[in-house]
């Protein structure tokens, strides 16, 4: 009898683990590239209003890149740091401007930019997309002020 109810009981678990392993994984939320043709449009309207030729770079929730857009008359550095902007908020979760402060000498992320092979970009001009409180992909604005680059990146996110 005791051989049995070993028996029955491996069976049970060994059939619940299986049934746990064939469970398909919740997909990760992301932004669809409607989405992100929309802030990228967004964010070009307003770039021209400010008369500053920008460079919108917006990745998914894991900081893959789903659009570039390089307006003419950009700064070539901005090529670079748009899309860095946007991986780094879609990496830390947070603004790049947020990490900026937080890497200053004595913050939590002191030297964070030194980390993943440079791509860390510590200034403004990134901002995460979040829906329902979940991060679903990132903007990152280059071409501008710091200020600027927030400023379009803030209105990029409108509507969202």
């Amino acid at each position: 009898m005791h051989c049995d109810i070993d028996a029955q009981l491996i069976e049970r678990l060994v059939t619940a683990a299986l049934e746990r392993r064939a469970l398909p994984a919740a997909p990760t939320p992301s932004l669809t590239l409607a989405e992100a043709e929309a802030i990228a449009a967004r964010a070009q309207a307003a770039s021209a209003a400010m008369g500053v030729p920008m460079v919108i770079a917006v990745a998914d929730a894991t900081g893959a890149q789903i659009l570039f857009h390089r307006m003419e008359g950009s700064l070539p550095a901005s090529a670079t740091l748009a899309p860095g902007k946007a991986w780094t908020a879609a990496a830390f979760r947070m603004g790049t401007d947020e990490l900026g402060r937080q890497a200053q000498p004595g913050g939590m992320l002191f030297g964070v930019e030194s980390t993943h092979d440079g791509r860390v970009v510590a200034f403004g001009g990134g901002l995460p997309v979040r829906r329902d409180g979940t991060v679903i992909g990132a903007v990152g604005i280059s071409g501008g002020t710091v200020d600027e680059d927030m400023a379009i990146a803030r209105q990029a996110l409108n509507g969202i």
